[in-house]
Formats: structure tokens, C-alpha cells, sequence
């Protein structure tokens, strides 16, 4: 209160007789005193200890008064980072006053002393501690500065823990010389000191004297050269608020995984760059758009921006923009008398004056609503260049809608975390105090796979989970599959909400409950589109936009994928619309399926039925009258495995599994519903399908089943199926007959794959075929030609009897790939070449093809021809220039192989029996791609040497004798020298080795070692291409060859980016055999150097 006194006192006693500059600077006095008051009060509040004073005493800093909402307590040190120093008795009550205002209003932690040292007290060890801890220090030199010991003292450890870097010097109503060289008012005080520190003391003078001519070389600020203290202030402030980015942290504590989305942001936000640019972050609920939008602003927005707002737009707003607005402006303007001048449908021009010359950084966070949101919020208010603005949304059109022509538009997707950081964000929240997570690494790893790098969930999970047992962790973990965490899907649900079209929320729905693994967006719409939907193309490419549904893009179409937790938020809906599973809308859980199709409780609220098969606990007794009530059923799928593991399911399996998991003795009556656009049925038991209306069928797909005939005798009336796009009845093995699906006039893919009683019928197929799968049928003949399917891209008719190719009398301008391994075709016609786009042919185990047409050379789209097997082949004609796969294994007749296409960089000829030589060898690739090629002669016996020293290949055969050829031999078995010439790595090198071995043989044994004329070595031990692990029951000879070091990159990678000069002085290389288990006889070697112009033995 003795200030408060004091101001009053001023004011009542020279006010009146004082003159209007005299008056302003007494007012300076008090509002300066009114701010040191203020923040007194402050920090009694926080009951910070204080140190006991003089009031005659000068003052450096004390206990500190830190700039946040709470001030820490001592036993919890901050990092500050501004220290405060000054002279109080010159600075306090003024110029100390507004700058530590203006630093607080800018956020910056600052140090400053608030009371005063006892005279003759060392600076405390707390006051040390502060100026080490703080990023930046102020010092602020004025008249009387030098009179004060503690000041000086001050100064002296603010230089010796800087090192004369990051210290600001204010040299305030003072010349810089002064201070520098000691003159005027501080040579008075220096001479005061010298008096009383005479004699041994006289070495602190010094450091004080040295300090201060320090100090006042750095660069600093002048206040002679500001016409008014608060530009002197402001300039301060902003250099500060430049300087502090360099401390930015770039450990985001419990942020993990930020990193990248902040660099990613940073790079479209162009701090630098001074146009407008509205910057959208975009991605589904929980995904971390707030947190990335939270540091940015953190960031930039206290030393870039006149004024900046982060907003909320919350659910309390109810969609009113104008009120939202409002908030906007009041924050930006920081007054909300300007308001009142605004309206709901015209902006104000006073306030457009306002903004026209404020530089502003805007985040407008979690933005919904209407597309037009976002213009009426910014209302046509223009900004100063430079300005920027963020808004998150889970909804894309939102963000893709323009305010204003002018400004620059990027969006960025934020994407989920990958598994590593999605691991160590929930085991930061589920293990916060670094315990050992000793048992739990499985249960921590399941966790985070459920999450699908979801921060918010991760986050919520670990913390449900922290300080609990395993036991209860497994509990936990059983739970969230039927029940998921209410607060997660709280957050979720708020963008399904938002869809408001019923049409597009059932797609949403069927997502959840009926796709649990990616789909091809054109099967999706397909099914999904009917009448009283919205187009389903519309409703998905929402579902993506508002972050509901993700799209992968892939040259052969669109992939659908839904996260996880949102599948959960979707069954949870459907779940609370009734208790009673017959009257809900959408069944996939097994028990549920079980209990409503064998207590026949289903009605006509049922749209769709999933059931995984694998999942029955016991087998289901079908109702035959179970579908008889659902009049609104439009999916129906039974299924064995989902569409990738069934790949790798081998048919025997197939019907093993399936087998009497559903029971249909008593037979099934005919669906009544007019809607089914998907039946799939696996493993279906009945010789027929039942009656259903077909009209809106899209996906038939009955695969593994007892059917002999799709309908019988009376439901066989004309097949329209205009809407049918694809039928699949693969491994149904008592197949005999199809129906005749030539009006099926949108049928796109056929896939009797495996229906081994199958003869006839491919006749009377539509012409719109894409795919057409019948390998392993009984069908011994094609349609006279099949340049009738113009559309097809996919033809397998490989291990059926088909015995000859019809012509192909028209070009096929789709066909890429064709299968007809195992049959019994003798050739392949001329007309083969009319195949223009083809890249795929498979022809092995076609034991009766002698010759190939030589027009195989003309198709020039050709990248894989696979013969392996074909035993009576004898030769191969000219092929295509573009061919990357040639694959002639087991080819026993073969002799020679002419030349070969220069694009070829696989070529595996094991087992060719016959095969002597390579007539050309101009197909050899160059570098930097050699290493990436694979030639392999296993079992090669006949091959010339010229042919060995030009391939990688790679021998086994029965025996015991290494070949006399092989000149250098391994030293006890372990290694062996090989002398290198010089510039023996300009044209690379080639290295053959061989051994004799019984029972295994592993590529990952050898290793080789070069070594330089100083002793200095670099291994290579990743040197084989392709691994092996070679396997006999007998003594074999093993022979291996590779090309090491061919091109610049292996170079440097192996030997570093000095590689050239290292390489010259490379004289020697040892390959060495890390162990000998297996080897037999001595490892022998054989190295060829291969120069630019020609091939050199070494």
C-alpha cells in the first residue's frame, strides 16, 4: 500500500499547478506503478517466497514472478524464457513496468525481481539457477546501473552462462560508449568500488569493468533512437519473439508421432510467403487435426500476427454462424463494442476497415455444418497479406468451398499413426511412470491394432487400462469387441449425426455391418445403388469426405476401407435400435444370426444377414421358412472366409471346413423379399437355389456348393438379370449345367473355377465380360472366336481340356492376361499377335507344344512368358523387345536359347537338361539394374563356360567332385584370397563358387572381405541376390554365381560416398564360409573381372 499512497498523494498535491507535459509524465509514473501493483498482488496470492529488503538498497533480480496461470512452486523448477535484469531505483516504476506487461501479454515466461537485496547478501543460488534456465536474457542498462554491486554481479553470471550469446542489452537513457567504457556516471561508480573494494577485492572490479565493455558490444537497443517508449517496448518484444523459435521443443512430450504432420503443415502454412492462404486440415474424429492445428498456432501466432483467434466452432453454436462470427471478431479486435455494427447478412465496413491492415492467423477448429459455412464466417472481410488461416473438419466439401478468390487453398489429410508410434503413445498413457511392461508386450500390441493409429482412442485405452493386472487387461480387451468405449464412439457419433441424408446413413450402416475388409468401390455402388437411396456414388464420395469411409486409389479401381472404431460406432447404432435382433435391421454377429434364422424370428425390418461360418460354434438347423417374413431383405451373406484368406484355402479345405455348418434337411422355401441385390451363399447344401426375384440381383456368388443346376425345372423361364454383374460358383464340383446368361447383358465377371464336371455353356455367355475364370472345368473347346468378349481382360482356362486356341480374327484390345497352363493345346495360331495389350501368358506344363507362332515377337506389350515344363519344346522364336520374365525351367529339350530382349531381367532356366549355350549375350543389362537381375541355370550341367562367366546362375547336382576348373581353393576350408587387379571395380566383378555338401546349404553362410594396401577391410555379406538353403539327402556339388559391385550405388553404399579413391586402393578379396556344417569337400572359388569394352579372367 506505501505505493498506492505515494500515487495518490502525487496526484492530489501537483495535478492542479503542473502543466499538460508534465501532467502526461506524472501519469506515466502512476499507470507504471499500477502495473508493478498489480502483479505484487498477483504473486502474494501464489504465496511465493519472498526475500527481506531495504528500501534504500538497488536491486537485480530475486524470487521470480513468472507469466503463466500459475507460478510454479520451488519444488517444481520452469524454464523461463526471458530474464528480467535492471536497476530498479532507475527502471522499476516505468520503462520495467510496460515491457514486463507486454512480454506477459505475448505469452513470454519472464524472470523479474519484484523486492529488493539486503545490502552486502551474494546473489542466491535460486537467482542463478534462473538465469542458467532461461532461454534469453534482458539486460537493461541505465544511469545508475553501475552503482549496484548485485547488478554487476548480475551481469558478470548472465555473460559467463550465455557466453555472450542470447543476451539483449537496453542501453536506456544511456550512451552505449558510456557503459563501454566506463565513463561519466559509471566512472563515478566504478571509483566508489574501487575505494571499497581496494586491495584483494580489486579482481571483482575487474570482472565488472570487463562485463560491462562485453555487454556493450553486443548488439542491443538504444532507446535515444525511439521517439516513443512503446515503439522501444514493441521493437523489444519482437526481437524476443523472434529469437524464441529457435528454442521451440521439438519433443512434443506425450505428442508422439507429430513430428511429420508439423513439418507437412509447416511447408503449406509458408510463414514467409505474404499472401492469404487458407489452410484445411481434414480427417476423421480423434485423429489429432486439433492437436497439429494447437502447435502450429502455438508457434506462429504470438511473433508473426497482429492478432490471432483460435476458435471453437461447439455443438452450444447450434449451426448459428452469425453468433459464431461474433466470437470471431471480438477475439481478433479484442473489443466487443465493434459488434454492434455488425449483421447476420452484411458485414460491417467499420470493422472491414479494421481488418484490411491486421496481419491475422485464424483457426477456426472442428468447422460443421453447411458448405457455405465457411464463406459466411469470414463474411467478405479482407486481411492484411501474410494472413493465415487453418480450419479443421471431418467434412472435406466444407473445406474445398473457396471464401474468397484470392486466397491460396491447400488441404491436408491428416493421416493415423503408424504401428510403432501408435505403440508408444499408448504405452506412454498406459505405463506413465516408464514402468517395466514385463508380460504385457502382446496385450499392448493387440491394443494399438485395435485402435488403427487413432490417437484419441489410444490415448482413452491406455489411461482406462493404466495401473491394472494382465488378467484385467485381457478382460478389458474381450470387452471392447461387443462394447466399446462410450467416450471414443461420443466422438465419433457426432459425424454420422452429421450426415443428416437417411439414405447416405444406411450406406454407412451396410459399411459397418457387412464390409469388414476393403471393397472395390464399383462392386459397392453396384449394390448399393436403389431407388430411394440418394445415388450411392453420391452418398459414398460423402462418406469419404467427411472422413467415414477411406479410398485407396490403385490402377485397377477404387478400394473402400472403414476404420475400425467407426465400424464399432456403426454396429453400436444398429445394436440400440431394438432389443429384439428380429426387429433390427442389419444382423452379423453369429449367435444373433444363429438364434433369428433357427428360431425363424426374422420379419420385415431385416435388410441384411452376415454370417462367418468359421465363427459357428455348432451347426445352424435352418428354419425352412426363416426367410419368409424378411420382405426387405437385400443382403444375404453366408460365408466361409472373407475374399483374401479364401486364396490361400485349397479346395479340399474348403469343403472340409464348410461342411454340415448349415443344415437345410427339411429344404428352404422361397424369399419373398423383391430386393435381394446379394446372395452369397458358400458351401450352400442344396442341389438348387430357392425361388427369389432376380431382378435386382447383382452378385451371385455360391462358391464350394452341392449344386447341380442353379434353379430347376420350374423356376428355368428366361433369365434377364439385367442388373446381374457377377456370378461366381467356383469349387462347386457336381456343377453340370449353367443357364444360358447371354441377356445377363451387365454381367462382368464369370468364375466357374474348379467345377470339374462343367462341359459346356461358355457359348452362351454375354459380350461384356471382363473376367472370365474357367480353369480346372471340363470344357474341351472355345466360341469360333472369342473376339466376341471385346471387353475382356482376364481369361483362365488353364488344366482344362481345351485342346486348341480358336483364331483371334479381330485386334483385343483389353485382353492383358491369359492362362493355359496344363492343357492339352498343341499350338497357339499366328492370329496370336491381334493380342496387342496382352503382358501376362502362362503357358507351363503344356507338355505337347513343340513351337511357339513367331509372331509372339509382335506383341510388344508382353512382360511375363512363363513355359515351364513344356517338355517337348525345342526352341524359342523371337521374342518381344518389352519381355522382363522369361521363365523355361524343366524345358528339357530345349539346346539353345537365341538372342534375348535387352529388358529381360529375369530369367530361370533350372532343370534345362539339354541347354548348352546362349547364342547372344548383347541382352545383358548395365548399371545400375544388373543387381537387380536374376539369371538362374540350376542343374545346368551342359552350360559352356562362356555361358557361365556372362550369367548369375546357380547348379546342383549329385556328386563329389568339385570341377578341375575351379583354380582357387579355400585354406583349411574357412576363406580364400583372391589378388584383384587395378580399376577392377570399373566394369565390376563376378564371383563363382563352389562346394561339395550334404544336408543344407545357406546362401546367408558366405561372406566376402575386401581388404586395402593399409590393412583397412569392408565385408559384403549380403552379396547373394536371392537367397538360398539348398536341401539333399546325398553328397551334391553346389555351383553359384554373382555379380558384386556393379554399379555406383552398391558401390557407395558398401564402401561410402569416398568410394572411388577406397576402390583404387582395394589389392585383395577374401571369401570366407562362416561356418563349414554341410560343406564336405574345400570351398573353391573363381573370379572374373568384367571391363567396359570386354570380359577378363582373373
Amino acid at each position: 500500500m506505501v505505493v498506492g499512497n505515494q500515487i495518490w498523494l502525487c496526484l492530489s498535491l501537483v495535478l492542479g499547478s503542473l502543466t499538460l507535459t508534465q501532467i502526461l509524465l506524472c501519469l506515466s509514473l502512476v499507470l507504471g506503478s499500477l502495473t508493478l501493483l498489480s502483479y505484487q498482488k498477483k504473486k502474494k496470492e501464489t504465496n511465493k517466497p519472498t526475500s527481506s529488503s531495504d528500501s534504500s538498497s538497488s536491486s537485480c533480480s530475486s524470487e521470480s514472478s513468472l507469466c503463466s496461470s500459475s507460478s510454479p512452486s520451488c519444488e517444481e523448477e520452469e524454464k523461463y524464457d526471458v530474464f528480467l535484469s535492471f536497476r530498479g531505483e532507475d527502471t522499476r516504476h516505468g520503462f520495467i513496468g510496460y515491457l514486463y506487461e507486454a512480454l506477459c501479454n505475448k505469452g513470454i515466461h519472464t524472470y523479474m525481481d519484484e523486492q529488493t537485496l539486503e545490502s552486502g547478501h551474494e546473489i542466491s543460488p535460486t537467482l542463478m539457477k534462473a538465469i542458467e534456465e532461461s532461454k534469453i536474457c534482458i539486460t537493461v542498462l541505465s544511469q545508475k546501473f553501475a552503482t549496484s554491486p548485485w547488478c554487476l554481479d548480475e551481469l558478470v553470471q548472465i555473460l559467463k552462462c550465455k557466453r555472450n550469446e542470447n543476451v539483449l542489452p537496453i542501453f536506456y537513457g544511456i550512451n552505449p560508449s558510456t557503459v563501454r567504457e566506463q565513463k561519466d556516471s559509471y566512472a563515478e561508480a566504478f571509483a566508489n568500488h574501487e575505494h571499497r573494494f581496494r586491495g584483494n577485492k580489486m579482481e571483482k572490479v575487474k570482472q565488472w569493468r570487463d562485463a560491462l565493455t562485453k555487454v556493450a558490444n553486443l548488439s542491443g537497443h538504444d532507446s535515444k533512437n525511439f521517439r516513443y517508449e512503446c515503439k522501444l517496448v514493441e521493437k523489444v518484444v519482437g526481437d524476443i519473439l523472434s529469437r524464441l523459435p529457435k528454442y521451440q521443443l521439438t519433443n512434443y512430450g506425450n505428442l508422439i508421432g507429430i513430428e511429420k504432420s508439423v513439418k507437412e503443415i509447416e511447408a503449406l502454412f509458408s510463414i514467409d510467403e505474404m499472401d492469404i492462404r487458407i489452410i484445411g486440415i481434414w480427417g476423421m474424429g480423434g485423429i489429432g487435426k486439433t492437436t497439429l492445428a494447437s502447435i502450429v498456432f502455438q508457434k506462429y501466432s504470438y511473433s508473426h500476427f497482429d492478432a490471432y483467434c483460435f476458435l471453437e466452432d461447439t455443438p452450444e453454436e447450434g449451426g448459428n454462424t452469425y453468433h459464431l462470427r461474433c466470437r470471431l471478431i471480438s477475439k481478433l479486435l479484442k473489443d466487443a463494442d465493434p459488434l454492434c455494427t455488425d449483421t447476420p447478412g452484411v458485414g460491417s465496413r467499420f470493422i472491414q476497415d479494421r481488418f484490411r491492415y491486421k496481419k491475422v492467423f485464424i483457426v477456426l477448429d472442428n468447422l460443421n455444418g453447411r458448405r457455405s459455412k465457411l464463406q459466411k464466417l469470414l463474411n467478405g472481410y479482407q486481411f492484411a497479406n501474410g494472413s493465415r488461416i487453418i480450419v479443421t473438419s471431418r467434412d472435406k466439401q466444407l473445406l474445398s468451398t473457396s471464401a474468397h478468390a484470392i486466397f491460396t487453398h491447400a488441404i491436408y489429410k491428416m493421416e493415423g499413426l503408424d504401428e510403432h508410434d501408435a505403440l508408444q503413445l499408448f504405452r506412454f498413457h498406459a505405463f506413465p511412470s516408464n514402468s517395466h511392461a514385463t508380460g504385457y508386450e502382446a496385450l499392448l500390441e493387440s491394443v494399438a491394432r485395435y485402435a488403427k493409429g487413432n490417437p484419441l482412442a489410444l490415448e482413452v485405452l491406455g489411461s482406462s487400462l493404466k495401473s491394472k493386472s494382465i488378467k484385467e487387461w485381457e478382460s478389458a480387451l474381450d470387452k471392447l469387441k461387443t462394447y466399446p468405449d462410450a467416450d471414443i464412439q461420443k466422438v465419433l457419433r457426432i459425424s454420422f449425426d452429421g450426415l443428416g441424408d437417411k439414405g447416405i446413413q444406411d450406406i454407412f450402416l451396410d459399411m459397418a455391418c457387412f464390409f469388414t475388409f476393403p471393397v472395390f468401390r464399383e462392386d459397392l455402388e453396384s449394390i448399393l445403388n436403389r431407388t430411394e437411396y440418394s445415388d450411392a456414388a453420391i452418398g459414398i464420395s460423402a462418406l469419404i469426405d467427411k472422413s467415414l469411409l477411406i479410398e485407396y486409389l490403385f490402377s485397377n479401381g477404387a478400394l473402400l476401407e472403414m476404420h475400425g472404431l467407426l465400424q464399432q460406432m456403426g454396429q453400436g447404432i444398429v445394436c440400440d435400435e431394438n432389443k429384439d435382433l428380429g426387429n433390427r435391421s442389419r444382423l452379423w454377429k453369429t449367435k444373433d444370426v444363429h438364434h433369428v434364422l433357427e428360431k425363424n424370428t426374422g420379419t420385415s425390418t431385416i435388410e441384411g444377414i452376415l454370417l462367418h461360418m468359421k465363427d459357428l460354434k455348432k451347426d445352424v438347423k435352418v428354419s425352412p421358412t426363416a426367410f419368409s417374413k424378411m420382405h426387405n431383405l437385400r443382403f444375404l451373406k453366408i460365408m466361409l472366409e472373407d475374399y483374401f484368406s479364401l486364396f490361400e484355402t485349397s479346395y479340399e479345405l474348403y469343403t472340409e471346413k464348410c461342411h454340415g455348418r448349415i443344415n437345410l434337411l427339411d429344404g428352404l422355401e422361397s424369399f419373398v423379399s423383391d430386393e435381394i441385390r446379394c446372395f452369397h451363399w458358400d458351401c450352400y447344401p442344396l442341389k438348387y437355389l430357392p425361388y427369389f426375384s432376380r431382378d435386382n440381383l447383382v452378385e451371385l456368388i455360391v462358391r464350394g456348393s452341392q449344386l447341380e443346376l442353379l434353379w430347376n425345372e420350374a423356376q428355368r423361364q428366361p433369365l434377364e438379370l439385367v442388373k446381374l454383374k457377377k456370378i461366381d460358383l467356383s469349387y462347386s464340383e457336381h456343377l453340370i449345367q449353367i443357364p444360358n446368361l447371354s441377356r445377363a447383358i451387365n454381367l462382368q465377371h464369370i468364375d466357374m473355377t474348379n467345377c470339374e464336371n462343367l462341359e459346356d455353356g461358355i457359348e452362351n455367355f454375354p459380350n461384356n465380360l471382363r473376367v472370365l475364370n474357367m480353369g480346372g472345368t471340363a470344357i474341351k473347346s472355345l466360341p469360333e472366336s472369342i473376339c466376341k468378349w471385346k471387353y475382356l481382360e482376364i481369361l483362365d482356362l488353364s488344366y482344362t481340356n481345351l485342346r486348341k486356341i480358336s483364331e483371334i480374327s479381330a485386334p483385343m484390345e483389353c485382353l492383358v492376361k491369359i492362362l493355359l497352363s496344363g492343357t492339352e493345346i498343341e499350338e497357339l495360331p499366328e492370329s496370336i499377335e491381334n493380342l496387342t495389350v496382352l503382358e501376362h501368358l502362362f503357358l507351363c506344363e503344356c507338355d505337347k507344344i513343340k513351337f511357339l507362332p513367331n509372331s509372339l515377337c509382335n506383341l510388344m506389350n508382353l512382360m511375363e512368358l512363363y513355359l515351364d515344363g513344356c517338355s517337348s519344346l525345342e526352341e524359342l522364336p523371337p521374342l518381344p523387345h518389352g519381355l522382363m520374365t522369361l521363365c523355361i525351367s524343366e524345358c528339357e529339350r530345349l539346346k539353345s536359347i537365341a538372342e534375348l530382349p535387352s529388358s529381360l531381367y529375369e530369367l530361370f532356366a533350372d532343370d534345362c537338361t539339354s541347354l548348352e549355350t546362349i547364342s547372344s549375350w548383347g541382352w545383358l543389362p548395365r548399371e545400375p539394374y544388373i543387381d537387380c537381375c536374376t539369371y538362374s541355370f540350376k542343374n545346368c550341367r551342359k552350360l559352356d563356360d562362356h555361358t557361365c562367366n556372362k550369367v548369375v546362375f546357380r547348379i546342383t547336382y549329385p556328386g563329389d567332385e568339385i570341377p578341375e576348373w575351379f583354380s582357387c581353393q579355400t585354406d583349411g576350408g574357412k576363406s580364400i584370397n583372391i589378388h584383384l587387379p587395378p580399376n577392377w571395380f570399373k566394369g565390376g566383378l563376378t564371383i563363382v563358387f563352389c562346394s561339395v555338401f550334404y544336408n543344407r546349404l545357406d546362401s546367408k553362410n558366405f561372406e566376402i572381405v575386401f581388404k586395402t594396401s593399409d590393412g583397412m577391410c569392408y565385408s559384403l555379406d549380403d552379396f547373394v541376390y536371392r537367397n538360398f538353403a539348398e536341401t539333399t539327402d546325398s553328397d551334391h556339388v553346389f555351383i553359384n554365381s554373382e555379380h558384386l559391385l556393379t554399379s555406383d550405388w552398391r558401390l557407395s553404399d558398401v564402401f561410402g560416398p569416398d568410394w572411388s579413391s577406397i576402390c583404387s586402393n582395394i589389392t585383395e578379396a577374401s571369401f570366407r564360409v562362416r561356418h563349414t556344417y554341410g560343406i564336405k569337400k574345400s570351398l573353391r572359388a573363381r573370379l572374373f573381372i568384367r571391363s567396359e569394352q570386354e570380359d577378363e579372367e582373373g
